[in-house]
């Protein structure tokens, strides 16, 4: 008798591995993308900055928050016009002005001010209550 018949494996191995895949997805949380959230994710934001030496840029990633779900929906629905006053914003700056601690404060203010206004105008609100960025690298 082949070996594998004398101690043959038990089958439970892998519905339990199927079960514990099935548990893990229903755990992950949504993501803000998916509108559950007070926040709203941008895609990496990448500009260029003002250096006559040479070709510098800005690449960040920017999370936005609103006082309510509602209110980020709105914001994700105006998107191309939240993504191009960024780019108006935060492009054409000098890369040393960006580095340092209390420019990136300054950028961050104007950037939510001019949000706020663009937000206004296509929505009767400001919407915007504060700007996060959780990536900024100058290259």
């Amino acid at each position: 008798m082949p070996r594998s018949m004398k101690h043959p494996v038990p089958r439970t191995g892998l519905p339990a591995l199927i079960l514990l895949v099935l548990l893990a997805l229903a755990a992950v949380p949504a993501s803000a993308e998916d509108g559950d959230s007070r926040y709203v994710t941008l895609d990496s934001l990448v500009v260029n900055l003002e250096d006559p030496g040479a070709a510098r840029y800005l690449q960040t990633n920017i999370q936005l928050e609103t006082a309510s779900q509602e209110d980020a929906d709105q914001v994700r629905h105006h998107m191309p016009a939240v993504r191009d006053r960024l780019i108006h914003v935060m492009g054409g700056r000098d890369p040393a002005e960006v580095r340092r601690s209390d420019g990136r404060e300054a950028l961050r203010d104007e950037a939510v001010e001019e949000l706020r206004e663009i937000m206004e105008e296509l929505t009767g609100a400001p919407l915007i209550d504060a700007l996060y960025f959780s990536n900024f690298i100058i290259q």
